[in-house]
């Protein structure tokens, strides 16, 4: 799809030439190759979202949880992450809060997803809460979805989250081997 939103970039410039050139009929075409661009990344667009038929979820609680926003749009260039982690352990050192965060995250081992440091506030206490938002974290309702069914590979089901939820993390609840989908409704 990356190819064509370069087309799209590549038929607006175009565009603007044939319109300040007064080329109406160049114009014309270009409009004409637009729409064509944008219906062939729509159709892909819905395609992609067929795969639903093959996922069945259950949204089975919802929890609130705190998380530590991510404060860069391309976090995984440079070193962000892994400066990321380690104020992320510094602060959870500071609220009290790091083994329960880590025996939480021991027991649902994350697959895939784009949160970076969260934990159930009920697990770890008002105080903690209130330190952690202190330091910038937030607080989020999480919804959990049981994985029920699904026909697809782990790649098709990061994009069907990727498309449907815009915070998401695919985990496996060790104790009970069900894949989760926790959706953090930011």
């Amino acid at each position: 799809m990356k190819g064509s939103t370069k087309d799209i970039k590549k038929i607006a410039d175009q565009i603007e030439r044939a319109e300040a050139v007064g080329n109406k009929l160049q114009l014309e075409k270009l409009i004409d190759e637009m729409i064509r661009t944008c219906k062939n990344i729509k159709l892909e667009l819905e395609e992609k979202k067929k795969i639903a038929y093959e996922i069945k979820l259950e949204k089975i609680n919802t929890i609130p949880f705190v998380y530590k926003p991510v404060l860069r749009k391309n976090y995984y260039e440079g070193t962000y992450l892994e400066e990321f982690a380690e104020r992320r352990t510094a602060e959870l050192k500071d609220a009290k809060a790091l083994d329960i965060h880590n025996r939480f995250w021991q027991n649902h081992e994350v697959l895939r997803g784009n949160i970076f440091g969260s934990v159930p506030a009920e697990l770890i206490g008002k105080d903690a809460v209130n330190r952690l938002t202190y330091f910038g974290w937030d607080e989020v309702d999480v919804n959990v979805l049981e994985v029920q069914e699904r026909k697809c590979d782990m790649k098709a089901l990061v994009e069907y989250c990727e498309l449907h939820f815009s915070h998401f993390l695919i985990v496996n609840e060790k104790s009970t081997g069900t894949e989760l989908i926790l959706h953090y409704d930011i």
